[in-house]
């Protein structure tokens, strides 16, 4: 007596980081924090680059050797331009060049301050 079962393909999700490929729990705990694609959904990551995403050093710990890395005008910290994981988070300068994050948010305060006042 044969019995024809069809098994169900699952695929299994792995972390989008492409250096990575880490194989990522099914069901997935909370979420991750990740990056916002193109098509609006949030980056699926692994604990160990979620964590280093959330701690602002993923374009260091995954990206150091690639293209698109400009120097903070004012700090002087590394700011990856060449990435869309932190394309939101460094500011053009009017006169050429780039803010970090952290710079550009005191720039702005300093700017609303004094615009307030």
């Amino acid at each position: 007596m044969s019995s024809s079962s069809s098994a169900a393909v699952v695929t299994a999700k792995i972390c989008f980081n492409s250096q990575c490929k880490e194989p990522l729990p099914d069901p997935p705990p909370t979420r991750r924090k990740g990056w916002r694609l193109r098509s609006g959904e949030i980056a699926d990551l692994c604990d160990r680059c979620s964590c280093s995403f959330e701690q602002g050093n993923f374009c260091e710990t995954f990206h150091s050797d690639d293209g698109g890395w400009r120097n903070c005008e004012t700090c002087g910290k590394r700011v990856h331009c060449g990435c869309v994981v932190y394309a939101s988070t460094y500011m053009l300068l009017d006169a050429g060049g780039v803010d970090c994050g952290a710079c550009s948010r005191k720039s702005l305060v300093m700017i609303t301050v004094a615009t307030s006042s």
